[in-house]
């Protein structure tokens, strides 16, 4: 478990100095949503109705903020590279 801590700590740090911070943030948000879905999946831990708003809630709110920072030509960018 260390080793993969360390491996993820220094690819956090690599992807700070590659990515801007609202996309980060909305990233590392990701991260926590798709620990607690492994869980779940993996070892059959049981979250209630809470935990899962509460999560939810959390990856929204970070998402909210993030785009809300984004310049405009960069709304603009994310807007079209949606799929149709």
């Amino acid at each position: 478990p260390a080793l993969l801590y360390l491996a993820q700590n220094n690819m956090a740090y690599l992807a700070v100095s590659y990515l801007d911070a609202p996309t980060f943030a909305v990233l590392y948000q990701l991260k926590v949503l798709t620990t607690a879905l492994m869980s779940v999946v993996m070892l059959g831990k049981v979250l209630s109705g809470t935990q899962w708003f509460s999560l939810v809630v959390l990856f929204a709110g970070v998402s909210c903020v993030a785009l809300a920072q984004m310049k405009p030509e960069e709304k603009t960018a994310a807007e079209t590279s949606r799929p149709p």
